[in-house]
Order: structure tokens, then C-alpha cells, then sequence
């Protein structure tokens, strides 16, 4: 039986994640607030769920939020599963990227049919379409990119753009989103709903898919695109991940690496 302090906490997180993330939508209403938005959003993802659980240091822990310090413990252990993560899903990931936009970009939309179905009962209908349509417009023309090209933000100060890059995704961007999703969010859903079940050697339930499920959601305040709810698909590999390792750097580097692989094939993929 769960015991009212766990669902507590677990109500708690819900509702600082809707919580956070209207605050971060209210403040994109007023203008010039957008590096204040996002280094708000940042921190708010770091030291949140700390001062939540500051009466729990154990509970903080648990949930690798704390409690010496925002930054999980670091383990080599988590690199070793982000890089065999990386190694098994990339590669079918790169080819499913390619069908999908040789197809798209062709004028097949049958595969989009479920979202756009689902697209049309809300606020953003024909919004996914558009967005295609001004893509598609520098789609190289075959299934295969003619090279691979680099982002220019990636070339940029003289060779450094790369490691700005990787820092900044990392610790502004897929550090902290982990920390608070999965670390905070998804640990505490899951004491409310424990996982029943073993998935490829890792405990996964109700707790992954309703955290992955907000994770989705959230990312819509930042960009109102239904295509953004598809991030709810690389979040079940991030819960799976952080349950398998045991560790939150595991899904960060994984979150990161993919951030990049994305970059890379958007540059590819499409002329600038």
C-alpha cells in the first residue's frame, strides 16, 4: 500500500512541474525576458526539487537531487550504458530519419496521419503541416544526404562552437531536464505507482510513461508544435536508462549525444 507521505510527494511533483512550467509560459508573454526565462527555467529544473524535498535528505538521495549539491554523483558506469544506448539506437534511428523525410518531403503524409488526426482537435491545427512544408523546401531531394554538414553553430569562434555546443546541451539543457523529469519527477511518481514489471533488465511502469508524458508536454510551452510531443518517445529511453544505470548521467549524456545527432542530421539532411 502506498503511504500518504509518498503520495504527497508524488502530488507535490505534479504539480511543481504544471506549476514551473506556467511560470515559464507566462514569462514568454512578456517581451524581452527570454535569456531571464531560460536561465530561470534552468536553475528552477537544478534547485527545485531540492528545496522540495529539503526535509528529506534521504529522499533527495534517492532521487539523486541532493542532498551536498544539484549535480548527480558521477558515474562511469552511466557513461558506459549512455554509450551503448547510443551504439544501439542511433544507427536504426538515422535510417528511420531518413525514410521518414524522403517520404514527407515526396507529399506521402499517411505516416503523419494519428498526429495529424490529433492535431486538428486543438488550437495548432494545420500547424505540422506548415512547418513541413517550409522544410521540405530544402530537402536535398534523395533518400541519402549528399554530405554530412555541419551545423554552423558548431564551426563558429574558430572551431569552438562544438564544445560550446556540448557544454551548453549538456548542463543547460539535458543535465537539468533529467535532474528534475527523472531524478525528481519520475522517482516520485513512482513511489506513488511502483513498476510492476522488468523491461531489458530495468524496473519501468505507470511512473515512466506519466513523467515522459509531462516531459512532452512541457515542451509545448516553449514551442507550440504538436510535433514537440514526440519527445514523449526519447523520454521512455531516458526512464529506462536512469532505472537501468542507476545513475542520472546516463540519460543526460544519452539526451545530449541525441540533441547533437539531431543538429547533425537537420544540417545534413536539409541546405541551408
Amino acid at each position: 500500500m502506498t503511504s500518504p507521505e509518498a503520495s504527497r510527494r508524488a502530488r507535490t511533483a505534479v504539480l511543481a512541474t504544471c506549476g514551473l512550467y506556467a511560470a515559464y509560459g507566462v514569462m514568454g508573454l512578456v517581451p524581452g525576458l527570454a535569456m531571464v526565462r531560460g536561465a530561470a527555467l534552468v536553475a528552477a529544473f537544478y534547485f527545485l526539487p531540492g528545496w522540495l524535498l529539503r526535509d528529506a535528505p534521504e529522499v533527495q538521495a534517492r532521487y539523486q537531487v541532493g542532498p551536498d549539491g544539484p549535480i548527480p554523483p558521477w558515474s562511469w558506469r552511466a557513461v558506459r550504458w549512455a554509450v551503448g544506448a547510443c551504439l544501439l539506437v542511433f544507427p536504426p534511428f538515422m535510417l528511420g530519419f531518413w525514410w521518414f523525410y524522403d517520404e514527407v518531403c515526396a507529399g506521402d503524409l499517411r505516416v503523419l496521419s494519428p498526429a495529424l488526426w490529433v492535431e486538428q482537435a486543438t488550437p495548432w491545427a494545420g500547424g505540422l503541416e506548415h512547418y513541413l512544408e517550409r522544410l521540405c523546401r530544402s530537402h536535398s531531394g534523395s533518400f541519402w544526404p549528399e554530405s554530412l554538414r555541419l551545423p554552423a553553430t558548431w564551426t563558429s569562434y574558430g572551431g569552438l562552437g562544438f564544445v560550446l555546443q556540448v557544454v551548453e546541451g549538456l548542463f543547460a539543457v539535458a543535465l537539468a531536464e533529467e535532474v528534475f523529469h527523472r531524478g525528481y519527477l519520475m522517482s516520485a511518481l513512482e513511489e506513488r505507482f511502483p513498476p510492476r514489471r522488468k523491461i531489458l533488465g530495468a524496473q519501468i511502469g505507470v511512473a515512466a510513461v506519466l513523467s515522459s508524458l509531462l516531459f512532452a508536454v512541457g515542451h509545448l510551452v516553449g514551442m507550440a508544435q504538436a510535433a514537440r510531443l514526440a519527445t514523449f518517445f526519447p523520454a521512455l529511453v531516458f526512464a529506462w536508462l536512469w532505472r537501468r544505470s542507476g545513475n542520472l548521467w546516463a540519460p543526460a549524456l544519452f539526451h545530449m549525444s541525441a540533441n547533437l545527432l539531431m543538429e547533425l542530421l537537420l544540417a545534413s539532411t536539409f541546405r541551408a
